[in-house]
C-alpha cells in the first residue's frame, strides 16, 4: 500500500489580501501499523513463453499453498502480472505467498502490490501568505524566476488522489485519466477510465483495516497540483510555482490509498508509455510528481517505471516521507533516478516530520504547523468532508507539499531549456544552486539545500560555448607547480573541468587547476586541456600550448644538519639533517675531523675516537634523487674532541640539634669543585646554613652530560630540647625553626626549647606571620594604629605590618581607640582569620553544609573556617558520634600553630 504525504484540509471562501487564515487541510489517511494486501506483481523470466498455462500451473500451487484463491488480473505496464487473492493476506501470509513465487523457476521476481497513501501530519490554523514562493531562510524565491519563464509549455503530471474543480486550476488542468483498476477501491463504480476527478478519499473507521480511523476526504491530488500551477494575476486564490504551466492528473490513490501497480502504470501513461486497453496520452509530462510513498525498499516495479519515464525525458520528483527517519526507507522516493525531496520549516530547518539523510537530493518549503499556523503551505481546497463541495483554500504541511514546490521549479526548467532539457541536467541544477545553510539539517541531512528559483533560472539561454586558448603560468621545472588560466569563455555560466597531459597523453588524476611538475616529467613538455561546460548543451575542448621541456631542480633540505651528542672521546654523536624536499630523498653522510674526511665514517652517527682530541668535528650531507639534482649542506662544528669526566657526588652531613654539621668534597678526574666561586680542595668542611658547591671540568676535560654537577644543602639552625622524633608535629615545628620563623627559647644549660603545649599571644602571632610573610621590607608608622601598642614595642613592626596588611584591626574601644591586646592568646577561629587573609583573602564560596558540628553557617568566622578545612589546612577531631569538631574558642597551641603554618606555606 501507499500512503499520500501531505497534511490536511479545511473549506475557506475564496481569499482575498486581506481574508482570514485558511482553515487547516485535515490529515490525509495512513494506516497504523503493518498493512495488509491482496494484490502481488510477479514478473516471469520469459514473457513469450509464459503463457497462460504456465501462469496458471504457478497461480495453482500458490493458491494450493496459502489455501486462498489467487487470479490473474492484469499486465503492467512493465510486463508484469498482478495477481489477487480472494481476501487480504496478514503479513505472515503475504511473507509465505511471496516465498512460494520466488521459488518457482519461472519467476524473474515478486513483489506485494502494496497500497501508498499521501504522507499526512496534522494540520492547524490559518495562513494567508504563500512564504513559500518569497524570500527567506525556508523560502525558495521565485520572484526573480519568473522574469525568466513561468513554465508555459511544461507538463507536469500530478499522481494523485485526482483532481476537483476549482477555478484556481481550471486553465491549467489537462484531461489526464483515472488509472485505478480496482472498482472496488475507486468509489467511481468502474475501473480505469478518462477521468481523472476526485470522489473524495473519505474512510470509515476500520474501512481500510484494523484500526484505521475515521478520515474526511483530504482533497490531497488538488493541493498538489495547486502548489504547482495555479493560475497566476486572475484575481483570487494562490499562485502555482509555475503557474503558466499544464497540469496532468492522473489518479491513482483512493480511500485506502492506491496500489503501486496502478501508481506505476500510472507513471509510464503519464510519461508517453503504451498501456494495453488505453489511449496513448496526447500530452507526455516532462515532470512527474509523486507526493505518496510507503516504508519499503524501491520495488523492481517501480524501478522500471520510473526507468522508463526518465529515458523518456520525464523528471521524476516524490516525496521524501514523513516519518523522521531515513528517507532510504521510503519508497518510490528511494528509487534510483528520483529527485527525493525532504521539508523545510519556514525557519529553513529540517521539518520535525520530514525524512531526512543521504537519500535525499533537495529540500524545499513543506511547512510546520506545530511552530505556527502561519508556516503552513496555503492550497486551493474543497469544502466537502465526503464529496465534493464547494472550491476553497487550506493550510497544509508535509513533504508532500515540499515535492511539487520542486517540481514545479523543474517545470520551469523544462519549459526555459526546451529540448536541452533532461532529467539529469534538471536534477544537477536544483541541486547546485540550492541555497545551502551550515546550520540547517546538521544531524539530519536534507541534500543539497534549499531550493533557490532565482538562482536555477539564472544562467544564458545560448547554448553555444566559446572560449579562448588556456595558458600555463609557472616553470616547468620538477617539483614546480604550474597553473592554468582558463580564459575567456562565453556565456557567463561556463564551468571549467582541466586536464594537465604529458607529450600529449593525458596524466592520470592531474585534474585541477595547478599541477605540481613530477620527476616522471623530466624532459617532457606539458600541456592543459581546458573543458568548458553547461549543465545543459554542448562542451567545447581547448588545450594550452605545451611548456619547455621539464627540467630538474635540485633536491632541498629544511635547515644545515645538526650534531647531537658530545664530543669527547668515546661519546657517540648524530648527524640530524631533517626531512629533504621532495620527499622522499635518499641521504648519505661523510664526517669530517678539523674540515678534513675521516676514512669510512659515512653513518648517520659517528663515535669519537682518542685521536681525535683536541679537533673539532663536522657532518656532510648529501642528498639525491631520481629526476633531482643532487645537494650537499654542512654541519656547524663541534667544540674540540675531549676526555670525558664525571663528578663524584659532595656528601653533605646535617644532625640537628648539634654544631657537628658537615659536607666533604671529593677527588674526581679532570674535575675541579668551587664553592661560592672560588675552588676547594678535596676534604670534609664544616657546614652552616646554605652550602652550594659546583663542579667544572679542567683544561683538556668535559664533564659528560647528564651527570650532576651541582648540590646545595641548607643545614639546619633549630636547637629544640624539647622535641625529639616522636614528639606530635615534630617535622613541623622543626620547618618552623629552619624557615626562621621562631627560634624558641635559650635556656640556662645553652640549649633551646619549644615549648608546645603553651598558648599563642597575639603580638606572638603578629610576628610568625610577618616572618611567614618573608619579613617583607616594611617601614612601620610613626604613630601606632593601637592604643595599647607603643612604637617600642618588642614587635612593633610586626604588628603594625599586622593592621596595614589588614589581616587584623584589633578591637574598636568605647573612647574612640583602637586596641590589639598583644598579651591575649590566639583562639582557634581567630587563627583561622589571620591565616586567611594572610592568604589575601581568597574568592571563596563557602558550602552550604559546615562540616564541623561546632560551627554553624552563621559563625562569624565560619567562611574562613569553612576555607581552613577546605585547604586542608585543619580536619578538627573526630568526636565519638561520628561528627567533627573545630573548637573554635579554644587557645591555639604552639604545636597547633606550627602543624598550620606549614600546611598552609606548603599550598602557596
Amino acid at each position: 500500500m501507499v500512503a499520500l504525504l501531505c497534511g490536511s484540509a479545511l473549506p475557506l471562501p475564496a481569499v482575498a489580501d486581506d481574508a482570514p487564515l485558511p482553515p487547516a487541510a485535515p490529515a490525509a489517511g495512513r494506516p497504523a501499523g503493518p498493512a495488509t494486501t491482496d494484490q502481488f506483481i510477479v514478473k516471469f523470466k520469459d514473457p513469450a513463453a509464459a503463457g497462460p498455462a504456465l501462469r496458471t500451473e504457478s497461480y495453482g500451487r500458490l493458491a494450493r499453498s496459502l489455501g486462498v484463491a489467487v487470479s490473474d488480473v492484469r499486465a503492467t505496464a512493465t510486463g508484469a502480472r498482478v495477481l489477487r487473492s480472494e481476501r487480504p493476506l496478514d503479513a505472515g501470509e503475504t511473507d509465505k505467498a511471496l516465498a512460494a513465487l520466488r521459488a518457482d523457476p519461472a519467476v524473474e521476481y515478486a513483489e506485494p502490490d502494496v497500497r501508498m497513501y499521501a504522507a499526512a501530519t496534522p494540520n492547524d490554523p490559518y495562513y494567508p501568505q504563500q512564504w513559500a514562493l518569497h524570500t527567506g531562510s525556508g523560502a525558495m524565491n521565485i520572484g526573480d524566476a519568473w522574469d525568466a519563464t513561468k513554465g508555459a509549455g511544461a507538463v507536469v503530471a500530478v499522481i494523485d488522489t485526482g483532481i476537483t474543480t476549482h477555478s484556481d486550476l481550471a486553465a491549467n488542468v489537462l484531461p489526464g485519466y483515472d488509472m485505478m483498476s480496482d472498482p472496488t477501491y475507486s468509489r467511481d463504480a468502474n475501473g480505469r477510465d478518462p477521468s481523472p476527478r476526485d470522489p473524495g478519499d473519505w474512510t470509515s473507521a476500520g474501512m481500510c483495516g484494523t484500526g484505521w480511523p475515521a478520515t474526511p476526504s483530504s482533497w490531497h491530488g488538488t493541493q498538489v497540483a495547486g502548489i504547482i500551477a495555479a493560475v497566476s494575476n486572475n484575481g483570487t486564490g494562490t499562485t502555482g510555482v509555475a503557474p503558466q504551466a499544464k497540469i496532468l492528473p492522473v489518479r491513482a490513490l483512493g480511500p485506502c490509498g492506491g496500489y503501486s501497480s496502478d501508481i506505476t502504470d500510472g507513471v509510464v501513461w503519464a510519461a508517453g508509455g503504451s498501456i494495453t486497453g488505453l489511449p496513448v496520452n496526447p500530452t507526455p509530462a516532462r515532470v512527474i510528481n509523486l507526493s505518496l510513498g510507503a516504508t519499503l525498499p524501491c520495488s523492481p516495479t517501480f524501478q522500471a517505471a520510473v526507468n522508463f519515464a526518465v529515458a523518456r525525458g520525464a523528471a521524476v520528483v516524490a516525496a521524501a516521507g514523513n516519518e523522521d527517519m531515513p528517507a532510504s526507507s521510503s519508497s518510490p522516493s528511494n528509487c534510483q533516478n528520483v529527485i527525493s525531496v525532504a521539508a523545510v520549516a519556514r525557519s529553513g530547518l529540517l521539518a520535525p516530520y520530514s525524512n531526512y539523510g543521504p537519500a535525499v537530493d533537495i529540500a524545499a518549503p513543506g511547512g510546520d504547523l506545530a511552530a505556527s499556523s502561519y508556516d503552513g503551505i496555503v492550497v486551493p481546497f474543497n469544502t466537502g468532508t465526503q464529496t465534493p463541495g464547494t472550491e476553497a483554500y487550506a493550510v497544509s504541511e508535509g513533504t508532500s507539499m515540499a515535492a511539487p514546490h520542486a517540481a514545479g521549479l523543474a517545470a520551469l526548467l523544462m519549459a526555459r531549456l526546451g529540448d536541452l532539457a533532461t532529467p539529469v541536467n534538471v536534477e544537477t541544477r536544483l541541486k547546485t544552486t540550492a541555497t545551502k545553510y551550515a546550520w540547517a539539517c546538521v544531524t539530519k541531512t536534507c541534500g543539497s539545500g534549499v531550493l533557490n528559483a532565482a538562482a536555477a533560472l539564472d544562467f544564458e539561454t545560448d547554448a553555444e560555448i566559446t572560449g579562448s586558448t588556456p595558458t600555463i603560468g609557472g616553470q616547468a621545472a620538477v617539483g614546480n607547480y604550474l597553473f592554468a588560466a582558463a580564459g575567456t569563455w562565453t556565456p557567463s555560466d561556463v564551468t571549467h573541468a582541466y586536464q594537465w597531459n604529458r607529450n600529449g597523453t593525458a596524466i592520470p588524476g592531474a585534474q585541477a587547476v595547478g599541477y605540481q611538475v613530477q620527476a616522471a616529467d623530466v624532459g617532457a613538455t606539458l600541456t592543459v586541456t581546458v573543458t568548458g561546460s553547461r549543465f545543459f548543451g554542448n562542451t567545447v575542448t581547448l588545450t594550452s600550448a605545451p611548456t619547455a621541456p621539464v627540467v630538474p631542480v635540485p633536491v632541498t633540505a629544511p635547515y644545515d644538519p645538526v650534531i647531537s651528542g658530545q664530543a669527547i672521546t668515546g661519546g657517540v654523536l648524530t648527524a640530524n639533517p631533517g626531512v629533504w624536499q621532495p620527499a622522499p630523498v635518499a641521504l648519505s653522510y661523510q664526517w669530517h675531523l678539523d674540515g678534513t674526511a675521516i676514512p669510512g665514517a659515512t653513518a648517520a652517527t659517528y663515535t669519537a675516537t682518542a685521536e681525535d682530541k683536541g679537533k673539532a668535528l663536522s657532518v656532510r650531507v648529501t642528498g639525491t634523487k631520481d629526476a633531482y639534482l643532487p645537494a650537499e649542506r654542512t654541519s656547524a662544528q663541534t667544540a674540540a674532541v675531549a676526555t670525558g669526566a664525571v663528578p663524584a657526588a659532595v656528601q653533605f652531613t646535617d644532625n640537628l640539634g648539634t654544631p657537628n654539621d658537615t659536607y666533604t668534597v671529593p677527588s674526581a678526574t679532570g674535575v675541579e669543585y668551587l664553592v661560592a666561586g672560588k675552588v676547594v680542595a678535596a676534604g670534609t668542611y664544616t657546614g652552616a646554613g646554605f652550602v652550594r658547591v659546583d663542579a667544572r671540568a679542567l683544561a683538556g676535560f668535559t664533564l659528560v652530560a647528564g651527570n650532576a654537577a651541582t648540590w646545595s644543602h641548607t643545614f639546619s639552625t633549630a636547637v629544640f630540647r624539647d622535641i625529639t622524633d616522636g614528639t606530635a608535629f615534630a617535622p613541623e615545628i622543626n620547618w618552623l625553626a629552619t624557615a626562621g620563623i621562631t627560634q624558641g627559647w635559650a635556656e640556662a644549660d645553652g640549649t633551646r626549647t619549644f615549648r608546645s603545649a603553651e598558648p599563642v599571644n597575639r603580638d606572638q602571632m603578629a610576628a610568625f606571620l610577618y616572618r611567614l610573610a618573608g619579613n617583607p621590607d616594611f617601614v612601620p608608622p610613626a604613630v601606632s594604629p593601637f592604643g595599647d601598642i607603643p612604637t617600642n614595642h618588642g614587635f612593633y613592626r610586626e604588628i603594625s605590618w599586622l593592621a596595614w596588611k589588614g589581616i587584623s584591626t584589633g578591637w574598636k574601644e568605647a573612647n574612640g581607640t583602637r586596641t590589639f591586646r598583644p598579651g591575649a592568646t590566639v583562639n582557634r577561629d581567630q587563627m583561622a582569620a589571620f591565616i586567611y587573609r594572610h592568604a589575601g583573602s581568597p574568592d571563596y564560596v563557602p558550602e552550604a553544609q559546615s562540616k564541623f558540628a561546632d560551627i554553624s553557617t552563621d559563625h562569624g568566622f565560619y567562611k574562613e573556617i569553612s576555607w581552613l578545612a577546605w585547604k586542608g589546612i585543619s580536619n578538627g577531631w573526630a568526636e565519638s558520634n561520628g561528627t567533627r569538631t573545630f573548637r573554635p574558642g579554644a587557645s591555639i597551641l604552639r604545636d597547633q600553630m606550627a602543624a598550620f603554618m606549614y600546611r598552609y606555606a606548603m599550598q602557596r
